[in-house]
């Protein structure tokens, strides 16, 4: 990085988290605003911009130190944009007739944006190093957008993951697939410097590339991501569930895999043994299906706690079962650890760059090792107190915000 470069950091995603009807701040969402607020105590100068859709232009965001000695950025709530897609790969009639469909997207955009968000500053990037960690569809528009102005920028991405290019790892419709595939291709090839948010990523990155589905990249650095939950900062709002309770995160996706789970338990019923309660986010379909009659009164459902009520479950469950079949990184995973709790893994590649001898595994495919897993923690005090002093004698070796922090800005300067 030249000495006189200024960093444009990307909070976007922060934004629409902000002004959505849904926990603010997890996921790709999470790892914006967390290394954006350790990379404003870490250097002094950075800006940070957010992207209007609507008015295809870039905004600053201004922060404060709160009294605490964090960082407090002051973005609007409201703003509510809907983004809607404009890339479209080598299908140059399609893009510019959607555009027109969606004329009128834009100027809801617009009107949203000027009642809330009017008072923040424009931002020409005409030079210096953007950086974004949005989804690369978003990430697209805001190149187009830096290129129509002329700007000289460096772009930097942080790419979270490639599930979408692996035949069979998401039930989701083909077309989510390609386009995908489309962002990336552009990302990739309008990229100065690509950061992966593991390792595993990384080598994704380069396989893709190497089979001719995504161009070869320039320079990639890896920068992993964090074991650290911070701690919340709102009033309880439920109840935990009686322990002991395993805690695990289940979508409609084919490889969040929460089937496994469930059928662990039911080979633990099935065999007399207690089983434990288990706390489930989303999914609730699977619970319909009569076989799991014998275990349906032992799962309890929790949508959207806040911070405060994410870490209580953390720290209080027998162990997180983390069963993806593919992740880009696994927050939920790191996070239990850091917050002392077992997490039960898939043998999917990068929880072992998580957890490493911390974590426990199982073949995503395999109940019967889940459920022996299970009953082990549940059955064996000894056994189960002895690892969870094996996590907290760790956690000063586990990575926080400011070690992601601290080597983004690493990266930037070597290139």
């Amino acid at each position: 990085m030249n000495e006189a470069e200024t960093i444009y950091y990307d909070l976007t995603e922060a934004l629409l988290s902000a002004s959505a009807k849904r926990v603010q701040y997890y996921g790709i969402a999470r790892v914006v605003i967390e290394t954006a607020k350790q990379a404003a105590l870490l250097r002094n100068d950075i800006r940070f911009v957010v992207f209007s859709f609507g008015k295809k232009a870039f905004y600053e965001i201004e922060w404060k130190r709160a009294a605490d000695g964090s960082v407090e950025f002051q973005i609007p709530k409201d703003v509510g944009q809907r983004w809607f897609r404009t890339h479209f790969g080598g299908a140059g009639l399609l893009g510019t007739v959607m555009r027109l469909l969606n004329a009128s997207v834009a100027k809801r955009n617009v009107r949203v944006w000027e009642e809330h968000a009017s008072a923040l500053k424009r931002v020409d990037i005409s030079h210096g190093i953007f950086v974004s960690a949005a989804r690369p569809k978003m990430i697209v528009d805001m190149i187009e957008a830096l290129k129509r102005a002329g700007s000289t920028a460096r772009i930097v991405p942080l790419v979270h993951d490639f599930m979408p290019l692996h035949n069979g790892a998401t039930k989701r419709f083909r077309r989510f697939d390609r386009n995908f595939m489309h962002d990336n291709r552009y990302l990739i090839a309008h990229s100065d410097l690509i950061l992966t948010n593991s390792v595993f990523t990384l080598d994704e990155l380069n396989r893709f590339a190497a089979s001719g589905m995504l161009p070869k990249p320039g320079p990639v650095t890896a920068i992993p991501l964090v074991h650290q939950c911070p701690p919340g900062l709102e009033a309880p709002e439920i109840a935990l569930p009686p322990p002991p309770y395993l805690l695990t995160v289940g979508l409609n996706l084919g490889r969040k895999n929460v089937e496994v789970v469930l059928n662990a338990l039911l080979i633990m019923a099935k065999a007399g043994r207690k089983i434990p309660h288990l706390v489930l986010a989303g999914a609730h379909r699977y619970v319909e299906r009569s076989e799991l009659a014998p275990i349906r009164d032992h799962i309890v459902f929790v949508n959207n706690p806040n911070q405060t009520d994410l870490v209580r479950l953390y720290e209080n469950a027998l162990a997180l079962i983390i069963p993806s079949r593919i992740e880009g990184w696994g927050l939920p995973a790191g996070e239990a650890l850091w917050c002392g709790t077992p997490a039960l893994c898939s043998t999917a590649p990068v929880f072992y760059e998580v957890c490493g001898e911390l974590g426990l595994y199982f073949d995503p495919d395999d109940p019967d090792t889940l459920a022996g897993q299970i009953a082990r923690l549940n059955e064996d005090e000894a056994y189960r107190a002895d690892l969870r002093k094996r996590i907290a004698d760790a956690r000063p070796q586990l990575r926080t915000w400011t070690t992601v922090a601290r080597e983004m800005l690493a990266a930037l300067d070597r290139h």
